[in-house]
């Protein structure tokens, strides 16, 4: 590969990290604003969190582009065995390497966001099956494994 061809994928994979990089941010503040239970603040981070999802779909897409057009790799597998079998110490390879690591730490974020979520709304239901009169609350697993609950109607009061 021509050295000006790997200096515009290095700069195209360096733009790509960067905003990897600003979303980890903003999901691990998206963490902190979950934990806190301040919708304004969880708006406005859901907010940044779907900008900086598409520049990160953007940049990926470009340097999938620009594989496409001097080696023919079009897809993300393509690109990953495009990758592969450059030199070791390419520095490119060690990019795509840091990149692949970020999406895994994406990943985990995204995870324990989303357990957050599960966990709040699971408390929420809870509290509004016990003010709706539903206290008593058998839990069972069905085929998929998710719970189903059956609620025994127990009024707090009657008019």
């Amino acid at each position: 590969m021509p050295k000006a061809t790997q200096q515009q994928l290095s700069q195209l994979l360096a733009a790509e990290l960067k905003e990897t990089y600003r979303l980890l941010d903003i999901l691990t503040e998206e963490h902190q604003a979950l934990s806190s239970s301040n919708p304004d603040l969880i708006a406005a981070i859901s907010s940044k969190k779907i900008d900086a999802m598409q520049q990160v779909e953007l940049h990926h897409s470009k340097c999938v582009q620009f594989l496409a057009q001097i080696g023919g790799s079009s897809s993300s597998e393509e690109v990953a065995l495009f990758i592969a079998r450059l030199p070791k110490e390419n520095p490119i390879v060690t990019q795509w390497q840091e990149l692949q690591n970020l999406v895994r730490k994406l990943q985990r974020q995204n995870e324990i966001n989303g357990g957050v979520i599960a966990l709040t709304q699971r408390h929420i239901t809870i509290a509004l099956d016990i003010l709706s009169g539903k206290a008593n609350i058998t839990a069972t697993y069905g085929p998929s494994g998710q719970t189903h609950s059956e609620a025994i109607p127990q009024h707090l009061a009657k008019a």
